[in-house]
């Protein structure tokens, strides 16, 4: 059966020809010249593509969007903008949009981003969610069920995408896993970091011989944009790139844009930029740490890595998991942990994150036998300091030690700054709430930015 799309594009000219290029691919096309109608025709249609123009003579494009996932949340709206528009797109992104096309584009980049879109239909259903496993992530709670999915709803686009993690480790999985779910999973990954190098070095490794003007002309093969084309390059901490070499970034990114060469339709083109930072987007852009044009091209899709102490019963998971690998490896018998280790991985910092967590059990493995680790296999560095011998405090004693605490809580805070009281009380619900500062937010009622930029200022 044949694929239905709406289109709504008020220029008639610009509706024949987009109409006539989808009709010949096969779609059955419903036609639309503004907002109003488009809307009217999707709540009796079984379009699952809505391709509309941002500005529409009747109704502003960013309701439009968010109209049209009230009807269908789960609906692809795909942006068609000028060049001079794209601060808006990207609010278009942000309410709803699949994609966005910059105008004059190519059949190719439409029927690509269109062909991108219903893909993106099938992927609940081909991949288990429930099951702990995905692309080299390990854990199936609710935390990294929701990464999984945002992980399959952005890598069907070819936007930029920027990540905000801790975990380097994580984000560069992150990263491969967007690229494998993508279009471009047969072409180059490429990751670049510019830590401990020069402006000059970061120059070099990066851009090479690349030039703007003939972005396909792999000049410098060596370089890591000339072997991403194609492909997806994932820079890892934006923010140590230096100033120089951030605008020399922006500026290929604004001329492949105008060349139309950063559509990546079948593997050409201009990579696909994945990039990550451990700090707040939002204050390197308030401290001056990110170009404003760089930022602003980059940040249009957004994913949070979780770090391992925010993900709740999923450490014991994925600790059992490093644990049968490294029980096989080292021919040992270990199976599973004590309620008291699993109650204190759980309770744990982990400042270390994963890489912490697979020490932790290789130093175990290597040095017991047994089949299950208990609480005096642990090594004498790790903090074991979160429990008593019994591995919980409860009943009366509970209640006892809390009043003591929040009494004892109160009286430090007396005499102190209102500053230094308020970063106290932030980092204190921070670590009650296992490092999340999403959540830390949530309780203390402000923006995850607001507590970055507290914290940044303290």
């Amino acid at each position: 059966m044949k694929q239905r799309v709406l289109l709504i594009e008020d220029t008639a000219t610009l509706q024949m020809v987009y109409s006539a290029n989808l009709t010949s691919a096969g779609y059955v096309v419903d036609v639309a010249s503004n907002g109003s109608e488009g809307l009217e025709l999707f709540r009796n249609s079984s379009a699952q593509v809505v391709i509309m123009d941002m500005f529409l003579p009747d109704i502003d494009g960013i309701e439009a969007i968010k109209s049209f996932t009230r009807i269908n949340p789960q609906a692809k709206i795909i942006v068609i903008t000028s060049n001079g528009s794209v601060t808006r797109a990207v609010k278009a992104m942000r309410a709803g949009a699949f994609d966005f096309l910059l105008k004059p584009l190519s059949d190719e980049r439409l029927l690509a981003t269109i062909s991108s879109a219903l893909v993106s239909f099938e992927t609940r259903a081909d991949v288990n969610l429930e099951a702990g496993s995905f692309y080299g992530f390990t854990g199936r709670g609710p935390v990294m069920q929701e990464m999984y999915r945002k992980i399959i709803r952005v890598a069907p686009s070819f936007a930029p995408v920027f990540m905000t993690g801790e975990c380097d480790i994580s984000k560069e999985t992150c990263a491969h896993a967007i690229h494998s779910r993508s279009n471009l999973n047969e072409h180059p990954f490429i990751t670049y970091s510019g830590r401990d190098q020069s402006a000059s070095e970061q120059e070099s490794a990066l851009f090479g011989g690349f030039q703007a003007a003939g972005i396909t002309e792999q000049i410098d093969k060596k370089s890591a944009l000339a072997k991403s084309c194609g492909g997806s390059l994932y820079i890892n901490e934006i923010s140590n790139l230096a100033p120089l070499v951030q605008l020399k970034l922006s500026n290929l990114l604004r001329e492949a844009s105008q060349n139309n060469q950063s559509s990546n339709v079948e593997g050409n083109g201009f990579p696909r930029i994945i990039c990550s930072t451990s700090t707040d987007p939002y204050v390197l852009l308030e401290e001056g740490k990110i170009n404003k044009d760089l930022f602003y091209q980059l940040h249009i899709l957004t994913i949070y890595v979780p770090c391992l102490h925010e993900l709740g019963e999923d450490i014991v998971f994925i600790a059992e998991k490093i644990l049968a690998k490294l029980s096989i490896s080292e021919q040992k018998s270990f199976v599973g942990f004590s309620d008291e280790v699993s109650a204190l991985f759980m309770s744990h910092d982990w400042p270390g994150d994963i890489n912490q967590l697979e020490n932790l059990l290789h130093k175990i493995v290597a040095r017991h036998d047994g089949t299950i680790v208990d609480m005096d296999m642990l090594p004498r560095e790790f903090d074991t300091s979160g429990l008593n011998f019994d591995g919980d405090v409860t009943g009366e004693n509970k209640d006892r030690i809390s009043g003591e605490r929040s009494n004892s809580a109160i009286q430090q805070l007396i005499g102190l700054p209102l500053d230094e009281v308020e970063r106290k009380i932030i980092e204190a619900t921070i670590h009650s709430e296992g490092g999340s500062i999403p959540k830390a937010a949530g309780i203390l009622g402000v923006a995850p930015s607001t507590i970055y930029r507290k914290r940044t200022k303290h």
